[in-house]
């Protein structure tokens, strides 16, 4: 048996060595999806373009302006004049937020009343928004606190939609409340992106070598020289895995250098068991791979049928929605979706320095799903014409 896996294992190499398309494939692709990706996965919004109507132009509705354009997340473009010129800077996507400052702002917070801000949103983008407004919000916060520590009755309420949020009233809190974020401190959407970016690219790269290796030797017609020794299935199907898993690795290792390194992504957890779980993860992916390689006929229907079932991977993975967020009936495919386990690992490993103890689950399940896609890729490939 060792002899059959290990003629079939040095054929592959032979036959990967003699193709010069796959070594761009190998090395190059990984390094140039990696940057890319990680680069344009980033979901940190700043800079957001907003206008002022400041009807009053006072001192403190200035000082107000200047919270906005000094937080580093709001980029002041210009001073309005009227409403129509808020609705056509928004329309030609010149702004994404306007901020409307009352005529009294100054003269009710002398007198203690309520003043109001006006913050309208361009709503076409839901994410962005969303963001811009919780960034608002914090900011308006702050000032009303100051605000406050001057014994002034100071509340804001954000018109032009659904959204009030009353910033305090009265003397100050009497509750001292501090937040503290372990793990990623700055909340810098790469650290969260880059292991996911990871996981897609290992992903889609294995299957899409692995899914054209049996199906080429149909191309080519060099099966039936396969057919006729006496290689047994899982003899041939554990050959053909075997460089390719070797492959992975060096992927594997070559991005996550580029990820510590190039990206600064911290690594807190161990590289041996950051090691299993890839292999795991490239047992399950590569014997995917395989079994689409023994159900199509030729290399354009394999490596198709491998994007076909890359974009569902990538989306039920939790890479970009997260799956409590999925329906029901959704969430329960994602059980038998490799990627979401990894990513898991993948995570904890890098941002937390999680054990085995914590993450044998995981381990566990890509266990169990590559040894059955494997198993399945066996009975499913007949040596027979």
């Amino acid at each position: 048996m060792q002899n059959n896996i290990l003629n079939v294992f040095s054929k592959e190499i032979k036959q990967v060595k003699r193709d010069r398309r796959l070594l761009p494939i190998i090395i190059v692709l990984p390094i140039i999806q990696l940057l890319l990706l990680s680069y344009a996965a980033n979901l940190d919004i700043r800079n957001i373009p907003f206008a002022v109507l400041d009807r009053e132009n006072s001192f403190l509705s200035r000082r107000l302006i200047e919270s906005f354009s000094q937080s580093g997340y709001f980029d002041l473009q210009a001073y309005l004049q009227s409403y129509d010129e808020i609705e056509e800077m928004i329309e030609s996507e010149r702004i994404k937020m306007a901020l409307v400052i009352d005529s009294e702002f100054t003269h009710k917070l002398e007198r203690r009343r309520q003043a109001a801000l006006q913050v309208i949103l361009d709503g076409s983008d839901g994410f962005q928004s969303g963001v811009a407004l919780n960034y608002a919000s914090a900011i308006v916060q702050r000032f009303a606190t100051k605000i406050l520590q001057k014994n002034i009755n100071f509340s804001i309420f954000a018109m032009g939609g659904d959204i009030t949020e009353l910033v305090g009233q009265g003397e100050g809190s009497l509750i001292d409340s501090r937040t503290r974020l372990w793990y990623n401190p700055e909340l810098k959407s790469r650290y969260f992106m880059v292991p996911g970016v990871i996981v897609i690219i290992l992903m889609v790269l294995t299957m899409i070598l692995t899914s054209v290796s049996i199906v080429r030797e149909k191309e080519l017609g060099t099966i039936e020289h396969l057919i006729v020794t006496p290689l047994k299935r899982r003899d041939l199907i554990i050959g053909k895995l075997l460089p390719f898993i070797f492959i992975g690795f060096i992927d594997v290792a070559l991005i996550i250098t580029i990820a510590i390194l190039w990206f600064k992504l911290p690594f807190k957890g161990s590289f041996a068991l950051l090691a299993l779980g890839a292999g795991l993860f490239l047992l399950s992916t590569l014997s995917m791979g395989l079994l689409i390689s023994i159900i199509s006929k030729t290399q354009h229907q394999a490596m198709m049928t491998g994007f076909f079932l890359a974009l569902p991977f990538m989306l039920l993975s939790g890479f970009i929605f997260p799956i409590a967020n999925m329906p029901q009936w959704v969430q329960y495919l994602t059980y038998v979706i490799p990627p979401r386990y990894f990513l898991t690992i993948i995570r904890g490993i890098f941002l937390k320095g999680v054990g085995f103890s914590i993450l044998w689950p995981q381990f566990a399940i890509l266990f169990v799903l590559g040894f059955s896609i494997l198993l399945f890729s066996v009975f499913s490939f007949r040596k027979s014409l």
